[in-house]
């Protein structure tokens, strides 16, 4: 009898990923209404809108999202309140006391009960948005209380270009991680063209921010296009600061938890299960077209216990390698897919590389028809992980290309996560494999079993199958939900 096993800690992730309510704040105009027009929730009306969505019940109601969303990895994340929740101002850390009535007391009595609430709920704790930091030593009474309050961690969306917030909280040794951007449109560079993102170098200004920042946050996408802009942003940032272990920065690609489950990023998580609030077509600006990203909320659990065995790391630490070969995907923009009406009716690309991995050589590919993005990494503890990223093509919609992935594997390494559809996947060690087993288990949860009859191992390869990745990536998949497959692999 094989004793039942996860592969999966039961500890929490200590990397800080957060889910994030922006998006969420963005789909709550609108609920029970006869008709809605799309263009009232774009640009700064739409954000407006949002900013009204935020107030205690929607947050902290019995059916609200902290009470609702996430439940077996909330000890994982921080619950990060964005823009809306407090008053008289971007930075002035004073919670609305109209929006938020039950938390009464001097502003930092109100934080602390606000991120009490939080915690009660089984969340890491509040995190809190906030933009343009007063500065100096104005700062110093924001991070004490904040400090007082128990909260460890800001999204600053913009300011505090001199790092003043960095160096109070330093001198004050306040637990405080700090979340800073350059800020970008939601596409790259010519998206009429080929939608590539600006080549970065060491004195670039987003390079100098991720020099200095505890976390750097890639900004904001459009969801249909998201891989690709994500992934060109990701690849240009790490290339830029490859071989500079003195870079701690943490990179978080907000809502790709695929792509920072297998490079070494954060997360600032954006999806949310909610839908069919809305008429005439239930339009949410933030996660339209065929991607169905609000039905692929396992994919959040499976990255997130993934890195509980593989945590993020910093930028600088090791190599990076890029394909020389560009990807480019493409969509035509109907009314109510975005939030940026420029695009609409236009098609837009947006280019990428082909391949990208971190301290291992970039995996080698067979395609008969069309390649996904591959993405490729070893984390320092020897944890290895390997994605493979669905396309988006007007004129095919959300499809990922069946490709064999070959990843050579040097020296000790694993477990090894595996995410994404393959044809096949081809582990080749320089060691050989005689006795090896193999458990694979679903990173969702449930239990490993033992695959080893299922791969081939031969000699210092093994040998994957596909339908072998999808049955136990997806083993423990909730009913109606559309995610890609994720697994853990371990050799016993």
């Amino acid at each position: 009898m094989v004793r039942k096993v996860s592969l999966i800690p039961s500890y929490s992730a200590q990397a800080p990923n957060y889910w994030c309510t922006w998006s969420a704040q963005n789909y709550m105009y609108g609920d029970h209404a006869a008709r809605i027009d799309p263009s009232i929730l774009e640009g700064n009306s739409g954000a407006i809108l949002a900013r009204r969505a935020m107030n205690e019940e929607q947050i902290l109601g019995p059916n609200g999202w902290a009470s609702e969303f996430f439940s077996s990895i909330r000890k994982d994340l921080y619950f990060l309140l964005d823009d809306g929740w407090e008053s008289g101002g971007s930075s002035t850390f004073i919670l609305d006391a109209q929006k938020f009535p039950s938390f009464q007391g001097s502003p930092e009595d109100r934080l602390r009960k606000l991120n009490d609430a939080v915690r009660n709920r089984g969340w890491r704790g509040a995190a809190l948005w906030c933009r343009d930091p007063p500065g100096g030593r104005a700062d110093i009474s924001l991070v004490k209380r904040s400090a007082s309050a128990g909260i460890h961690y800001w999204k600053i969306d913009g300011g505090d270009w001199n790092f003043d917030v960095d160096q109070v909280r330093d001198e004050l040794h306040a637990p405080l991680t700090t979340e800073h951007v350059h800020g970008e449109p939601p596409l790259n560079g010519d998206w009429r063209s080929d939608g590539r993102f600006e080549i970065q170098n060491w004195n670039s200004k987003r390079v100098e921010i991720l020099r200095r920042a505890n976390v750097y946050r890639t900004y904001d996408t459009i969801s249909i296009l998201s891989v690709p802009t994500t992934l060109d942003r990701v690849s240009q940032m790490l290339n830029a600061v490859q071989g500079h272990p003195e870079v701690h920065g943490l990179l978080n690609v907000e809502d790709e938890v695929y792509i920072a489950a297998v490079l070494g990023c954060t997360m600032g998580i954006m999806r949310y299960p909610l839908s069919g609030l809305r008429p005439d077509g239930d339009p949410d600006l933030s996660f339209a077209g065929p991607r169905r990203t609000k039905r692929r909320m396992d994919e959040v659990t499976r990255a997130i216990h993934w890195q509980r065995i593989a945590a993020p790391y910093a930028s600088g630490s090791g190599f990076v390698r890029l394909d020389g070969e560009i990807l480019t995907d493409d969509w035509v923009f109907r009314a109510g897919e975005s939030w940026d009406a420029l695009v609409n009716g236009q098609l837009v690309r947006q280019g990428a590389p082909a391949r990208v991995s971190r301290n291992i050589e970039l995996p080698r590919i067979e395609a008969d028809h069309g390649k996904p993005y591959i993405c490729a990494g070893r984390f320092p503890n020897g944890a290895v992980a390997i994605g493979s990223y669905e396309r988006t093509l007007a004129d095919n919609g959300w499809f990922t290309p069946m490709v064999t992935a070959s990843l050579e594997i040097p020296g000790k390494a694993g477990p090894f996560g595996i995410f994404g559809q393959f044809r096949a996947l081809n582990l080749l060690f320089d060691h050989p494999l005689r006795g090896a087993r193999l458990l694979g288990q679903d990173l969702k949860g449930g239990v490993a079993r033992d695959i080893t009859k299922d791969a081939v191992i031969r000699g210092k390869e093994i040998h994957i199958p596909g339908e072998l990745i999808s049955a136990i990536g997806l083993q423990e998949a909730t009913p109606g939900d559309a995610s890609s497959p994720g697994m853990i692999l371990a050799i016993v």
